[in-house]
């Protein structure tokens, strides 16, 4: 189940993680080494992401109803709480830089295979 940036066309991730399907998976990967490689954790619906119990930065990208990224935090620490955008309905959370290595901005427009 990949992630594709569509705009850049690009590869985000070729192993789409949620909390519904792999809840215990997914914690331990978060709270152990973090998000692996090639992964990408979508979180829906989300307000807000906290980062309390991980030992490494990530990065976040909010995305709206259309699937375009609306905010975006790179790097972004454990041990801390972000908001997510007025317009946001979910997010993603990717290994540290990996948005700056696939060009990824605001107002790309994601695609998640979520079969």
């Amino acid at each position: 189940m990949p992630v594709f940036n569509k705009t850049r066309s690009t590869l985000l991730g070729g192993t789409l993680l949620t909390l519904n399907r792999h809840f215990q998976k997914t914690l331990g990967l978060l709270n152990g080494g973090g998000i692996p490689g090639d992964c990408v954790l979508w979180i829906s619906p989300c307000h807000g992401i906290y980062t309390v119990g991980m030992k490494n930065p990530v990065d976040i990208a909010f995305l709206d109803c259309d699937w375009r990224i609306v905010k975006i935090l790179k790097n972004f620490p454990p041990g801390c709480f972000a908001d997510s955008a007025p317009s946001a309905v979910s997010a993603i959370e990717l290994p540290a830089d990996r948005l700056s290595e696939s060009r990824t901005s605001v107002g790309d427009i994601l695609e998640l295979d979520l079969e």
